[in-house]
């Protein structure tokens, strides 16, 4: 550690303030703007459906399903390949080709005719966007020390649950344009699509690659950030690359575990949420425009529990507990909404409230539970691949689980059933790591050396370090 960086010092914290605050003003907004259009990208066609959609490309329900599911495909193909090709490649470039596409795909889908053309880009657009949410991750941990992960992340996944919220209100307002020259559904396409096309072009020009060349950084503040990163790692710390190191993540046991931990997830998180606009179509006998703009309150409802759990995550260094409690909530949300009888219609909707703010807040927690447990920089990158390869899965079949409207009841018992198993995932995964922490605190000297050659030395030993201690 550099005899530079003394977190206890007055100094330096006031440093360090003004550090986190500089680099929030710098990096946050362009990752922000593109969580915000990547999510209306990747939603809005659960918005089209209710704009005419289905009708003008002959579509049935099960043809709009696998539209859902399939932006998922490329999730799994993609995912570990890029992210090794981002670890070594500048991010300001990768970012900016990647934005662009997102915003070029919805856009033709605009002049798409029927079912095929939708599903082709669709899946194309799951190509372009499958790495984004890994990539961010693995970014913003390139700048942010352990304990100020899941606060970035959360803000991430706040501008999601707004762009949830808003996605909504905007379709309301483009349903009313007259559809004598477009239908509503291709409009939405428009509006949402153009926008990333602009961030592309900013991305490109104001999104520095790493500290080493931000030049919003003075000298001072360069030194105290490549410290204070140093110091955070510790023994783990390492920004080498090789393929062992690629390797060491294949075979690491917890990689799958926070990979089972993030699909368990994300098939109620992202059934919900493709849903939403479906299940409180269900819930009344309103028009599907008032559906639409009814889809904003839960997600204001998420952005508020997203701030709180991911602020006090960080502060207690604590994960597992605070996924844990979303959990509960999850689960109480589902029985409500299932054996709540229909007639009582504020309540049932109050219960989807319930249900979409428990099934966002994890997200951040997970995303820095997993982060900062694999270092260094190239496990990072790698294990973010296959962890969310898993989850793409998760986030597939999540498209596939509402198929029963317009009660959903099918769809609501297996997210139950998926959070409970989740739920049991967690605690042993929280219990593992605790009890291999407590095990190398116990470890001799020697002990510690067998250690660090069994991993290959102290080039390739990243978190197995024996003077790592996980975070739980």
């Amino acid at each position: 550690m550099s005899s530079y960086y003394d977190k206890n010092d007055p100094h330096t914290i006031a440093s360090e303030k003004k550090l986190r605050r500089k680099m929030d003003m710098h990096i946050m907004p362009i990752l922000l703007f593109a969580e915000l259009f990547g999510r209306y990208e990747q939603s809005v066609v659960t918005n089209a459906k209710l704009g005419g959609l289905l009708e003008d490309l002959n579509m049935s329900e099960f043809q709009y399903r696998w539209c859902l599911s399939a932006y998922y495909v490329a999730f799994f193909v993609v995912n570990i390949p890029i992210n090794i090709l981002f670890r070594r490649g500048r991010p300001s470039i990768f970012l900016t080709i990647l934005i662009f596409t997102w915003g070029t795909l919805v856009l033709c889908m605009t002049a798409t005719t029927n079912f095929a053309g939708l599903l082709v880009c669709r899946i194309i657009l799951g190509a372009s966007e499958a790495v984004y949410d890994p990539i961010q991750m693995y970014y913003i941990s390139l700048w942010y020390t352990r304990h100020e992960l899941a606060r970035r992340s959360g803000f991430t996944a706040i501008v999601s649950a707004l762009g949830g919220a808003t996605i909504g209100l905007i379709a309301f307002g483009i349903s009313q344009i007259p559809t004598n020259t477009l239908n509503t559904w291709q409009w939405l396409f428009i509006i949402f699509g153009a926008p990333s096309i602009l961030l592309a072009i900013a991305t490109l020009f104001f999104l520095p690659d790493k500290p080493e060349t931000a030049k919003f950084f003075t000298e001072e503040e360069r030194k105290l950030e490549l410290d204070r990163l140093k110091a955070d790692q510790g023994a783990a710390e390492d920004s080498t690359w090789s393929w062992i190191q690629v390797k060491s993540v294949l075979t690491d046991w917890k990689t799958y575990a926070y990979g089972i931990i993030s699909g368990l997830s994300t098939i109620p998180g992202a059934g919900v949420r493709l849903a939403l606009p479906s299940i409180i179509d269900g819930l009344g006998t309103w028009a599907e425009d008032i559906s639409q703009a009814l889809t904003t309150p839960p997600n204001i409802v998420a952005c508020f529990f997203i701030f709180l759990t991911a602020y006090y995550s960080d502060r207690l260094f604590q994960r597992a507990y605070f996924l844990i409690a979303a959990n509960v909530v999850a689960i109480i949300g589902f029985l409500m909404i299932m054996f709540i009888p229909e007639q009582h219609v504020g309540v049932r909707y109050f219960t989807v409230c319930i249900l979409i703010a428990a099934t966002r807040v994890d997200g951040p927690i997970r995303l820095a539970w997993y982060t900062s447990n694999h270092y260094g920089l190239t496990r990072r990158a790698v294990a973010s691949g296959i962890i969310f390869c898993i989850d793409a899965i998760g986030s597939a079949v999540g498209g596939q689980i509402y198929f029963d409207p317009p009660l959903y009841w099918k769809g609501h018992a297996i997210g139950l059933a998926t959070v409970a198993l989740q739920s049991i995932a967690i605690l042993t995964l929280r219990f593992t790591l605790k009890r291999i922490n407590s095990n190398r605190a116990k470890m001799t000297p020697e002990e510690k050396e067998r250690q660090i050659e069994k991993y290959g030395g102290h080039e390739l030993v990243g978190d197995r370090h024996p003077d790592f201690r996980y975070g739980l």
